[in-house]
């Protein structure tokens, strides 16, 4: 029964509000579902014994959901205790092996004997995809004059925010919040509506504000508290943001190292990253303590992130030639949230996910990055990475992915 849990997690987080039952519409609408996908979802809890429609045509719980749910509860937490003890034990073993690093050929025999399994294909631990689009777009309205959201600005003839959502399918992630804002909302809505026809399970989040609201990557992640469970990672994209490997069968399945690094580390934050050598003043900056090259994958613990540094501290962290620029591709544990809450506002008050990670890591989490990119012997090759909301990266990008056969790659 298990694959009823996130259909009938929807539905009774709704149910559980109102002791009478509610009626369809009302479920649908707070739930954010379309309504094939209710109607979908309805009929297999149905059909299960796990909610009943009674004769004022209102949906319950039953006895049998109740006590499937509360199961599940009691499942969860006794996972997650288990996977904290792990990870206390792996960082354990961590810090022995540091204090023995004196003895170089010894500490070289454990980083060969760790490194293998440190990224291990954990491709089948499901985790929740979420794609922003709630941005103002404001140095693309040359392009877009304001008229429509940049996430819907056209590659080709596919959509930007097609691109973000096939490279979560494509890592395995098949459940999908999009975070919209009011005055946009219908378009994304009206485009990509239950994301059936993707491959994907999309539902939406409208993010509201005020005169007194904070702007940036921050709140937009935050947004989606109410919406991931306490036990659930999850990874987030931003809806102009295109990521290709050319070296790749399909050049839009980037994003399973950055998966398999965040949970084979078990980081509170891992961060897809580019290695550039342009200016880099008006990116997130990261540093790295550590750099593996595993099996092609570039990644590595971060000593500290710098949101939009000086040419100064970019120097300083400049590693192999490059500067590495966070592209708005991430992975969280929920943990991130409460991080996000202590992060002050910024230049015009904007609170920044650098910031919240850089606090993580003050306080003793880890932080990892991914590297969005190759080796070529010694070299480290860039893969292509453009940001739409940028005229120039989106001129680019239009160059470029119009070479690729985009109709089949994402039929």
């Amino acid at each position: 029964m298990s694959k009823y849990r996130d259909r009938l997690q929807i539905i009774a987080d709704i149910l559980s509000t109102v002791s009478s039952g509610a009626k369809k519409t009302r479920i649908m609408y707070q739930a954010n579902l379309s309504h094939r996908l209710l109607c979908r979802y309805l009929g297999e809890v149905l059909d299960a014994g796990l909610v009943e429609c009674e004769d004022d045509n209102c949906y319950v719980l039953t006895d049998k959901g109740k006590e499937f749910l509360s199961k599940h509860e009691e499942y969860s937490k006794r996972c997650k205790t288990f996977e904290e003890q792990f990870n206390h034990v792996a960082t354990t073993k961590t810090w022995l092996e540091r204090m023995c690093s004196g003895n170089k050929a010894f500490a070289s025999g454990l980083n060969k004997a760790r490194k293998k399994p440190m990224i291990s294909d954990v491709m089948s631990i499901p985790l929740k995809g979420v794609v922003l689009a709630a941005g103002e777009g404001t140095r693309i309205k040359e392009v877009t004059y304001g008229a429509f959201p940049k996430e819907l600005l056209p590659i080709g003839n596919v959509p930007t925010i097609r691109f973000p959502i096939e490279a979560l399918r494509l890592s395995g992630i098949n459940d999908i919040l999009i975070v919209i804002a009011p005055q946009t909302k219908h378009g994304i809505v009206d485009g990509l509506q239950s994301g059936e026809r993707f491959g994907v399970n999309i539902s939406y989040i409208v993010q509201e504000r005020n005169e007194k609201s904070s702007w940036g990557l921050g709140p937009a992640i935050l947004s989606t508290r109410g919406r991931i469970r306490d036990d659930e990672d999850f990874v987030v994209a931003c809806g102009d943001s295109i990521l290709c490997d050319f070296s790749l069968a399909n050049p839009l399945d980037c994003l399973k190292p950055l998966v398999n690094v965040h949970k084979s580390t078990g980081a509170i934050a891992t961060v897809m990253v580019h290695p550039t050598k342009t200016d880099i003043r008006r990116f997130g900056v990261v540093k790295f303590r550590s750099f593996n090259d595993e099996n092609t994958v570039l990644y590595g613990d971060l000593e500290s992130l710098v949101e939009k540094p000086s040419l100064e501290t970019a120097r300083t962290f400049s590693l192999n030639g490059y500067n590495y620029i966070a592209v708005g591709y991430y992975a969280f544990k929920p943990k991130i949230f409460s991080y996000i809450e202590k992060t002050e506002p910024g230049a015009r008050n904007e609170v920044q996910i650098t910031d919240a990670m850089a606090l993580a890591l003050e306080d003793g989490e880890r932080v990892c990055a991914v590297v969005h990119g190759r080796t070529n012997g010694k070299e480290v090759v860039p893969s292509g990475y453009w940001d739409v909301g940028i005229p120039e990266d989106y001129k680019e990008a239009n160059m470029r992915l119009l070479d690729m056969n985009l109709d089949k790659l994402l039929s």
